[in-house]
């Protein structure tokens, strides 16, 4: 009798396991059969968008597809491509700063299309989202926005958009070398500015321990960057007491919206005419993918390497406070060079007066040769329309 049910519960155990195997495999299959059928109604767009009034192309203009959440730029050469999981007709949403918002309604037959923005009559209703948490226009903002757009980061006459800020209005910049630029409003000017907040994609990049931001050392590269947003005045009332003096609001870009393999490069020289050592190279150069699969799911990865010379520190000025300034100078016995180190010490000797070590020149301590290694990857998965959840490594 006990041998009897246990072959009973054996052959039920075995039933139940066949049940689940057949599940899973019907499982399988309507899933597969839904990426197919998806597959099947996914169709390629491709056009070019130009200026209405003198017919040349615009780079970076945003193409949206409506209710796909499925977007892209134009390229260089104002062309751009995209993937819709739509067979039948659809509107396109193109945009760009400066020009007209355009809606266009792609038919089912293929072929490139051709869209034509009109310049805006008026420039002063740009869309301001993150700078003061809410969607207004600059006029009405309760701070002063200065905006940095994806087409100025491109133009920036400068060696990276980071740099370029030093160009807004109401900014002042402390170089402290070519990795370490330091930002400034309101007049204050030191290399750490502990009441300036920057934030990237919404997240402090301040480090642990230091209590400022440095700068764009862990930032973003300028091939990911979309826009920056500075608060030159007191931020405090939308960003707390870290953004006393300012706050620089950095956004990278959306994988969803900005695809496809991009690569840049940047080279120049400097230390030309410089008595202490030879001209040097400086090399910037970047690599940005980033892929969407459908509308729900988005990878991109970044990687950036910056080298170069940076300047020598070369000011022997005698600071040395206890000495009358006609008798400073290289032939002080108690000189203290500005950028000489161990001399810093002033010893009075009797019958001989003031003296101090002679010290070492900083070049004899300090290696010039700096380099900067960036590496980036997230991603990205859309809940809801307007629910994103991202998982980023810097």
């Amino acid at each position: 009798m006990c041998v009897r049910q246990a072959g009973i519960k054996n052959n039920n155990h075995q039933k139940s396991t066949l049940m689940k195997t057949i599940y899973t495999l019907i499982a399988l299959a309507m899933m597969l059969g839904s990426s197919l059928a998806a597959q099947a109604q996914s169709r390629r767009i491709t056009g070019v968008i130009r200026d209405a009034q003198t017919g040349q192309p615009l780079p970076g203009a945003s193409v949206v597809a409506k209710g796909q959440l499925t977007g892209t730029t134009t390229d260089a050469e104002g062309k751009f491509a995209l993937t819709v999981n739509q067979k039948n007709s659809l509107t396109l949403a193109i945009s760009m700063v400066g020009h007209e918002q355009q809606s266009m309604t792609v038919p089912t037959t293929d072929g490139p299309v051709e869209v034509r923005l009109k310049i805006a009559t008026s420039q002063l209703q740009e869309v301001i989202v993150g700078a003061s948490r809410v969607e207004e226009s600059l006029l009405r903002a309760p701070v002063t926005v200065e905006k940095m757009d994806s087409r100025l980061i491109r133009e920036t006459p400068s060696a990276t958009f980071y740099e370029g800020l030093n160009n807004l209005k109401g900014v002042d910049m402390v170089t402290s070398g070519l990795t370490y630029k330091q930002l400034n409003t309101r007049g204050f000017a030191s290399t750490g500015n502990s009441r300036f907040l920057q934030l990237i994609d919404g997240v402090d990049n301040q480090p642990a321990g230091f209590g400022f931001s440095v700068g764009n050392m862990f930032g973003l590269s300028d091939l990911d960057a979309e826009s920056a947003e500075l608060v030159s005045g007191a931020a405090s009332a939308l960003y707390g007491p870290q953004a006393f003096n300012g706050a620089l609001l950095m956004t990278s870009k959306d994988p969803f919206k900005y695809q496809g393999l991009s690569v840049q490069a940047k080279v120049g020289v400097n230390h030309l005419g410089d008595p202490n050592t030879n001209a040097a190279l400086y090399n910037d150069h970047a690599i940005r993918y980033a892929k969407a699969f459908g509308n729900k799911f988005a990878f991109k990865l970044n990687a950036s390497y910056m080298t170069g010379l940076d300047w020598f520190a070369t000011d022997y000025t005698d600071v040395n406070q206890t000495t009358a300034p006609e008798l400073r100078g290289a032939k002080n016995p108690a000189c203290n060079g500005l950028n000489i180190y161990g001399d810093e010490v002033v010893r009075t000797l009797p019958g001989a007066g003031q003296v101090s070590r002679t010290g070492y020149e900083e070049r004899v301590l300090t290696d010039y040769n700096v380099y900067s290694l960036k590496l980036n990857g997230a991603f990205h998965y859309r809940i809801t329309p307007k629910i994103e959840a991202i998982y980023a490594l810097n």
